[in-house]
C-alpha cells in the first residue's frame, strides 16, 4: 500500500519517514537522492508553499527491479528513469520537456523555474506555482478573467486609458503597488491630467487648485487670496450707495449680526468687469497692500474680503465726513500745513515699504470723526522698491507728474507731485498751470489721441502756481512749500519725507504730535470752511457749478 508523507519542505527521508533538518534546496548528504529538475538562477523567486506526491507501490516495486531507479508520475507527465533525466545533461532535459507539452496541465522540469524537485526512493516534493496557487476559484477567477479582457481591450485603452488602467488593477489587486504619497492620488474629476501634474502657481497671473471638486475657472483665477463664500454678503443689509468705481459700486452696510450701530464700506466688484479689464493682477495687490498697511493712522484698512460666483467683496471702515473737498471748501493755512504732513507721512510709509499709490487725489481722502485725512482705494497701487522705475500709464490726468505724461520710466516721485497738486488746491482752490497735452503730445505710443478732452486747459502765459484770493490764506512759507513739490524735473523734487522736515514751512514742528494723531485739525477749521459743505443727507449730490470730477485712467 503507498504510503504518504507530510510536510512542505522538501525533507530528508530517512526509513520511511521525512526528516526536517534538511530545507528545500539544501544538498542531502545521501549520494543516492539526486536533486532532479535544477532551478536558473536568473529566475529564481520566493519559496511559495510546498506539496507532497503519492508514489505508488507498484511503481516503487517496479523500479526496485529495474536498477533501484525511482520513476517520477507528475500528473499526465510520462514517467522517466531517474539516470535518464541526471545523466542527460540538456539533451536529457529537452527531451522531458517535449513530453509534456501535449499536456495542458503538465509541469516540465527543465522549463519551469518554480518547481524544486527532492527525490529519493520514497517520496518526491515539489512546489506549485504562484500563479496557481494565488489565483481564486469559482466566479471570482471568471470575474476577473472577463474585467481583464475588458481593460486589454484595444478600443478602452485607445479611447479611455485612464479607465482601463483602473479596472486592470481591479482584476489584480495583488499586483496593486502602495502609493508613496496617499494623499496625492489623482482624483477623478473634470481637471485633466496635465493640468493635475502642473503647479498651482500658475503663470498668467492665476492659480490653479488641486481638488477632488471641479472649480470654476472665474473662483479659481482669484484663488487662493479670495475664500469662496456665497452666504457672507447676506449678513450685511445695503443702506445707501456711496459711490461707482472702475470694476463696480460701493455701498454702506451694516451687519446684522452686530447689535451696534457700527456701518461698514463694501465694495462690490463684477468679475466680468475685471476680467475684461485685465485686472485680476492689480485686484490681487490692492487687496494685499491695503491689508498689510491698514494699521497705518492716516490709511483705511481692508476688513474682510471674500468672492462669489460672480462678485468680489471688499469691506472697509465707513467714515461718514465723506471726501475731502466735498466737506471742506476753504482750507486756513494751518489746516493745510497739518493736512501736508499727514499725507508726507503716509506717502513715507508706503515708498518705504516699496509700494507706489500713483493715484492720489481728492476723491480718495476721507475725513474721519476727527476730521483726519484717511487714504483709500489701492486700486492703481503695485509694489515698486525703492530706487525703482515703471512706465505703465495710470492715474487721473490733473494729477499726473510730467515725466509719467510723456511716456519716461517713473518712480516714487510721482506721488510727491500729487501731493504738490493737493496743496495747490489747498491753498488756492485751483489746479497748477500745468498743460497736460501738451507733454501728452510728447509721447510715441499715440495714447495722448485716445483721451477725452480735458475739463480745464492752461493759460501758457499764467505763472504755474495760481494766486490765492486772499493773500493771507498762503504764506512765502506755503509758496515755497509748492515751488519745491511741483518741479517738473523728478531729480529736482521734494521727493522724501526728511526733505520736507529740513523746509521753512515745517520747522520746529510736532512731528511726533502728527504721527500720533495728536492735534486737532477741528482746531484749525473755521465757519467758513464748513459754509459751502453739504448736509449728510446731500453728500452723493453734485453743487450747481463745482468743477466736474477728474478722470482717471486705470491703465493701458
Amino acid at each position: 500500500m503507498g504510503n504518504w508523507f507530510g510536510g512542505g519542505t522538501g525533507g530528508r527521508v530517512t526509513s520511511g519517514c521525512v526528516d526536517d533538518s534538511v530545507g528545500l534546496g539544501q544538498s542531502i548528504p545521501q549520494p543516492a537522492a539526486p536533486v532532479v529538475g535544477p532551478v536558473h538562477p536568473q529566475q529564481q523567486q520566493p519559496q511559495p508553499r510546498a506539496t507532497t506526491t503519492r508514489i505508488d507501490r507498484d511503481a516503487s516495486e517496479a523500479a526496485d527491479d529495474e536498477d533501484n531507479v525511482v520513476g517520477i508520475p507528475l500528473h499526465g507527465v510520462s514517467s522517466a528513469p531517474l539516470d535518464e533525466l541526471t545523466s542527460g545533461g540538456q539533451d536529457s532535459q529537452d527531451k522531458l520537456a517535449r513530453r509534456g507539452d501535449g499536456v495542458d496541465s503538465g509541469i516540465s522540469l527543465a522549463r519551469s523555474p518554480e518547481l524544486v524537485v527532492v527525490a529519493s526512493r520514497r517520496a518526491v516534493s515539489f512546489q506549485l506555482p504562484n500563479d496557481q496557487r494565488d489565483e481564486p476559484v469559482g466566479p471570482v477567477r471568471l470575474y476577473r478573467q472577463a474585467i481583464r479582457r475588458l481593460a486589454d481591450s484595444d478600443w478602452l485603452q485607445g479611447r479611455l486609458p485612464s479607465v482601463a488602467h483602473l479596472l486592470r488593477e481591479t482584476a489584480n489587486p495583488s499586483r496593486r503597488r502602495a502609493r508613496r504619497h496617499p494623499s496625492r492620488t489623482r482624483p477623478i474629476s473634470r481637471i485633466s491630467r496635465r493640468r493635475w501634474h502642473q503647479s498651482t502657481v500658475g503663470s498668467d497671473g492665476g492659480q490653479l487648485l488641486k481638488t477632488c471638486w471641479p472649480v470654476r475657472q472665474t473662483e479659481g483665477l482669484f484663488l487662493p487670496l479670495f475664500p469662496v463664500d456665497e452666504r457672507r454678503q447676506h449678513r450685511y443689509d445695503r443702506e445707501a450707495h456711496l459711490g461707482d468705481g472702475a470694476f463696480g459700486q460701493v455701498y454702506r452696510v451694516r451687519d446684522t449680526t452686530e447689535h451696534t450701530d457700527t456701518q461698514y464700506a463694501l465694495k462690490l466688484l463684477r468679475k466680468s468687469n475685471i476680467l475684461d479689464g485685465d485686472g485680476v493682477r492689480q485686484l490681487q495687490d490692492e487687496v494685499s497692500i491695503q491689508r498689510l498697511c491698514g494699521h497705518h493712522p492716516f490709511i483705511v484698512g481692508c476688513l474682510d474680503f471674500w468672492q462669489n460666483r460672480t462678485h468680489i467683496f471688499l469691506l472697509s471702515s465707513y467714515y461718514g465726513n465723506g471726501e475731502l473737498f466735498q466737506r471742506l471748501k476753504l482750507f486756513t493755512a494751518e489746516l493745510t500745513r497739518l493736512y501736508v504732513a499727514e499725507l508726507a507721512i503716509a506717502l513715507d510709509f508706503l515708498h518705504n515699504a516699496g509700494i507706489i499709490y500713483r493715484d492720489l487725489k481728492s476723491e480718495n481722502l476721507l475725513l474721519d470723526d476727527r476730521f483726519h485725512l484717511k487714504l483709500i482705494d489701492f486700486g492703481l497701487s503695485r509694489w515698486l522698491s525703492v530706487g525703482s522705475y515703471t512706465r505703465t500709464f495710470c492715474g487721473t490726468v490733473q494729477y499726473m507728474a510730467p515725466e509719467l505724461l510723456r511716456g519716461d520710466p517713473y518712480g516714487h516721485a510721482v506721488d510727491w507731485w500729487a501731493l504738490g497738486v493737493l496743496a495747490c488746491r489747498m491753498y488756492t482752490g485751483q489746479y497748477p498751470n500745468v498743460d497736460a497735452m501738451q507733454y501728452l503730445s510728447q509721447r510715441q505710443d499715440g495714447i495722448a489721441v485716445q483721451i477725452c478732452k480735458l475739463p480745464r486747459v492752461a493759460t501758457p502765459s499764467a505763472p504755474l502756481i495760481p494766486e490765492p484770493s486772499d493773500p493771507d490764506q498762503m504764506p512765502v512759507a506755503g509758496r515755497d512749500l509748492l515751488q519745491r513739490l511741483l518741479q517738473p524735473v523728478a531729480k529736482d523734487r521734494l521727493r522724501s519725507l526728511l526733505q520736507l522736515q529740513r523746509i521753512a514751512l515745517y520747522q520746529h514742528y510736532r512731528w511726533d504730535a502728527v504721527r500720533a494723531t495728536e492735534i486737532d485739525p477741528r482746531e484749525f477749521i473755521t465757519d467758513e470752511c464748513l459754509g459751502c459743505a453739504l448736509d449728510e443727507e446731500r453728500l452723493a449730490v453734485p453743487v450747481e457749478g463745482a468743477e466736474p470730477n477728474d478722470e482717471s485712467f486705470a491703465g493701458f
